[in-house]
């Protein structure tokens, strides 16, 4: 009787590769290969994007801050603080993140209008949570840094949509956001 792999072990044997021949973790092409990262914990896309840096991660972290604002009901402030001083942002950017997320904070319930007004296909109670923080974090900046062009806010818009969204979130949010400056 022959002894059948545990699927679990990633170094057992694997008889699921299109030329049926047996494969384990161990005949991967090298150790930053895709499923090290994975097993690692890291996260991996088909196009593994790089960590933003200056005001995107910024925008990023005040995202994300929001998102755990919505999602557990913890203020939105200390989170972005939390998550800056994780993410190593330097103390502008870290006031630049932390002035996003008060400036949501403040505005939530017409800046929730506004996304309503022109996205009505999808309720923002309804909505993913992290497309209704994007949209909130650019229509903020588009109120508030008349210095920032518009089209500028909306592309880095759609690059934190890329980072955290789904497949469709870039072309919503720039879709919204277009339907805004409209």
């Amino acid at each position: 009787m022959t002894a059948v792999p545990d699927p679990r072990d990633p170094h057992a044997p694997r008889a699921d590769s299109a030329d049926g021949r047996l494969w384990g973790a161990d005949d991967l092409d090298s150790p930053d290969d895709q499923l090290s990262a994975l097993v690692e914990g890291e996260f991996v896309d088909e196009k593994t994007m790089a960590a933003p840096t200056g005001r995107r991660a910024a925008r990023a972290v005040a995202v994300q801050a929001l998102y755990e604002s919505d999602v557990t009901g913890h203020p939105g402030v200390p989170a972005v603080e939390r998550l800056a001083d994780e993410a190593g942002l330097e103390a502008d950017l870290a006031e630049f993140a932390a002035a996003l997320v008060r400036r949501v904070e403040v505005d939530r319930a017409s800046l929730d209008a506004r996304i309503i007004e022109a996205a009505q296909a999808f309720p923002a109670d309804q909505m993913a949570a992290v497309d209704r923080n994007i949209l909130r974090v650019a229509l903020v900046e588009l109120e508030a840094d008349a210095e920032v062009p518009p089209s500028v806010v909306v592309n880095e818009a759609v690059e934190v949509a890329k980072l955290f969204g789904s497949e469709s979130t870039p072309r919503f949010v720039n879709g919204v956001l277009g339907s805004v400056l409209r």
